[in-house]
């Protein structure tokens, strides 16, 4: 029997009849349509009812499809103990009836559940399965935005090279139906993979990519976002005089739509940029935007922001040769991290630190900075890793000096 057709008001009388396999595909259909409308409360219960009916009926694939949806209801009202509880059984139940396709609708919200929890490692597992399930459907599109989340967890876990591959995949599934927007996001996220590996030349070639998609399809804000993310890049790369005008168009649209939070990132990207374009004459513009950025962010809360701001200026007394006052505030933006459960900036500012301390003769507090560092954690990140690297070959030619200066 096919409700497809039916109107709702006899679709409800029909929830009421003496047959239940009826009762089960109005209960059905009904949910269906709630789910469409995305009244996820509604769609849950219906669904749920229509599981039980079908149960009773002993028809194992109707009832897998109902509980994979009370499971995506739960998942798109956040319930996530609960959703996880539902889509791990609808998922088992289709892998025993072999059915692809629910297997990769199951896998899928059940990964992004599991990373919303903080459980990394399980969601790359139902990630992976949803991927290679989407891909024997033939469903590309899907197999796209999974594969773009988990190159995010490899990403964020320093598997860079990891994550580029996900990347391309998912480049290479939404170029396959013609997806530009999703193809340009790909791109996008390769750039943030080729970044941290290093290749900025790269990189800057995806983003510019990117950023002439979104221009031809229109998309203003993404086209500014990508404009952000071409000058951050650029300033990265120590190429200012091409960041500049691309920073300065993407802050005036942020600010052109009230997003302050993103016009105050983009800024900090300028004022970088406006400062080391000509360090020896650090350019006013730049230092009354850190100034007023500071502040910003340190009144809205954005703390990982005013400790980026903050760590600029400690960078600057590092070059001043003021070694001490850099190695203090350096402690200080340290000690501020941890309190907010930041361990990138943690790691970065130990090794600015121990790099000012040694420079400032403190070489048993530098070493006992440098001893809490630990390497692994930067995964591929080069610029990082390079850094480190200076920081203990300092260390090195700092100890061998001081044995000179002892056996002579």
């Amino acid at each position: 029997m096919s409700f497809a057709e039916t109107p709702d008001e006899e679709l409800w009388l029909a929830t009421k009849s003496d047959h239940p396999e009826e009762r089960a595909e109005a209960l059905q259909e009904l949910g269906t349509r709630a789910f469409h409308e995305a009244n996820w409360p509604l769609a849950k219960t219906l669904f749920g009812s229509a599981a039980d009916l079908f149960q009773e009926l002993d028809n194992q694939n109707e009832v897998t499809k109902c509980i994979y949806s009370v499971g995506f209801a739960h998942y798109r009202l956040g319930e996530h103990e609960e959703a996880i509880s539902m889509l791990t059984r609808a998922l088992e139940s289709a892998q025993e009836l072999v059915d692809s396709r629910t297997i990769a609708f199951s896998a899928a919200p059940l990964a992004d559940c599991y990373s919303y929890q903080g459980d990394d490692t399980k969601a790359i597992e139902f990630y992976e399965l949803a991927i290679e399930a989407f891909d024997e459907i033939e469903d590309p599109a899907n197999a796209g935005f999974n594969a773009i989340s988990l190159g995010e967890l490899h990403g964020k876990a320093s598997r860079q090279t990891q994550a580029l591959q996900c990347f391309i995949r998912s480049y290479n599934n939404f170029q396959s139906i013609g997806d530009a927007y999703g193809a340009a996001r790909a791109k996008d996220r390769m750039a943030a993979a080729l970044i941290e590996l290093g290749d900025l030349d790269q990189a800057i070639q995806h983003i510019e990519d990117a950023l002439n998609t979104f221009a031809h399809l229109a998309e203003e804000e993404r086209v500014a976002f990508m404009r952000y993310r071409l000058g951050w890049t650029l300033v990265l790369h120590q190429k200012y005089a091409r960041a500049i005008p691309e920073l300065r168009t993407a802050a005036a649209y942020f600010r052109s739509t009230k997003d302050w939070s993103m016009a105050a990132a983009v800024e900090l990207q300028l004022a970088i940029a406006l400062a080391d374009i000509d360090p020896d004459s650090r350019s006013e513009e730049s230092e009354q935007l850190l100034t007023r950025l500071n502040a910003f962010f340190e009144s809205v809360g954005e703390i990982t922001n005013a400790l980026i701001v903050q760590s600029l200026y400690g960078e600057r007394l590092f070059d001043s040769g003021s070694y001490e006052a850099a190695a203090t505030l350096f402690g200080d933006i340290i000690e501020r991290a941890i309190e907010i459960d930041d361990p990138y900036i943690v790691r970065a500012t130990r090794a600015a630190q121990a790099e000012a301390l040694f420079k400032a003769g403190r070489i048993t507090d530098a070493k006992n900075v440098l001893a809490e560092i630990d390497a692994s954690e930067w995964g591929e990140n080069k610029k990082q890793l390079e850094r480190l690297e200076r920081v203990k070959k300092l260390m090195l030619d700092t100890m061998a000096l001081t044995l000179n200066i002892d056996v002579g």
